[in-house]
């Protein structure tokens, strides 16, 4: 039982790996243009209308991000291993279970060419309210992270 499981996971993280191949070229995010030295040395009017125009122009240079559902990767998944849709659902719902109750439980889950899953503690502190502008307490929790490893980071960046 175990070593079917260990094969799963495996399949399901060159899964991820290799999808994140295919869509890296796919969605590229275009960072916005700031308006031009004219624009920004006339009056108030003019920078609005600048800041309009720059909006209008980077939405249409924006590349559509690409969304790979559940659905989706339940397939893929089925596909790449031979198993059913039903137990490749299974599977993914287990691995991510198991993620969640051990970084929950404060464990760290590292997989080597993939990332490392962990619990950060973020510690009491002040705040402000935006509205009001009250300072406020905000309660110490903890969150969970992933950082991607460097081989996750490579796929991502083939340009560098």
């Amino acid at each position: 039982m175990v070593p079917r499981a260990v094969i799963v996971i495996a399949t399901i993280l060159a899964m991820c790996l290799s999808q994140v191949e295919s869509f890296t070229g796919a969605q590229r995010r275009i960072q916005k243009g700031a308006a031009s030295a004219a624009e920004s040395k006339t009056s108030l009017y003019a920078v609005k209308k600048a800041k309009k125009a720059s909006k209008k122009k980077s939405s249409k240079a924006k590349e559509e991000v690409v969304n790979f559902k559940k659905a989706e990767f339940i397939s893929a998944v089925a596909e790449k291993t031979g198993m059913t849709k039903a137990d490749s659902e299974l599977a993914l719902s287990a691995v991510l279970s198991v993620i969640a109750t051990e970084v929950a439980d404060g464990k760290r889950i590292s997989l080597p060419g993939f990332g490392t899953f962990k619990l950060n503690f973020r510690a009491a502190r002040k705040g402000r309210n935006p509205k009001t502008g009250e300072e406020i307490d905000i309660r110490a929790s903890n969150s969970p992270s992933f950082s991607a490893s460097k081989t996750f980071k490579d796929l991502c960046n083939p340009d560098r």
